[in-house]
């Protein structure tokens, strides 16, 4: 093995069932501009949990006190932060966005469009304000530890894609038989 970033540490696997949705920016116009709406939000909230209207309360806040960089408190960065896609380690679900744009994997085959199987991610969760992708009995360690310490919880596997990056598998859903294809970003 050329680096030991490659090789996971012994860790606790225990998967559990999410949702998630596509970020802002792969949703259709109307939608985008409805997640960029505080009201929208809150006309919307009868269905959130107490702790996600608590959160999404407390980001519009700091908004309209100014305790931030306007840009961070925004809905939309809500939405992407702690409703789109999820990050770290799954099967299936959203693509995550990297540094570039989502751009989309084709079968080399068939054409057809490729979807996501599997994303090996550096990070479970990220060490943004909200870490509302940190599974509950890791909530207290979330806020207490900084994003880069070697024991971060959300880094539990110590695996190290690029420079902190995902890798994503894409299969072809016409033929499993097809070729897949890998991005890292």
């Amino acid at each position: 093995m050329e680096t030991r970033h490659y090789v996971p540490e012994p860790c606790l696997l225990a998967p559990e069932s999410v949702t998630d949705y596509p970020h802002s920016y792969d949703v259709p116009p109307e939608t985008q501009s409805a997640l960029g709406d505080w009201d929208s939000w809150l006309t919307a909230g009868a269905g959130m949990s107490p702790e996600t209207r608590e959160m999404l309360e407390e980001w519009r806040r700091q908004q309209e006190a100014g305790e931030y960089h306007s840009e961070s408190c925004e809905p939309v960065v809500f939405y992407d932060e702690c409703l789109g896609e999820a990050p770290g380690w799954k099967v299936g679900g959203w693509p995550p966005w990297g540094r570039t744009d989502s751009y989309p994997e084709f079968c080399t085959v068939c054409d057809a469009r490729m979807v996501p199987l599997l994303t090996i991610a550096t990070y479970e969760w990220d060490g943004g304000p909200s870490r509302s992708w940190a599974p509950e009995e890791e909530q207290a360690a979330a806020y207490a530890q900084t994003h880069w310490t070697a024991d971060d919880p959300a880094h539990a596997t110590q695996i190290q894609v690029g420079s902190t990056d995902n890798m994503q598998l894409y299969i072809c859903p016409t033929s499993h038989d097809h070729p897949h294809t890998q991005l890292i970003q």
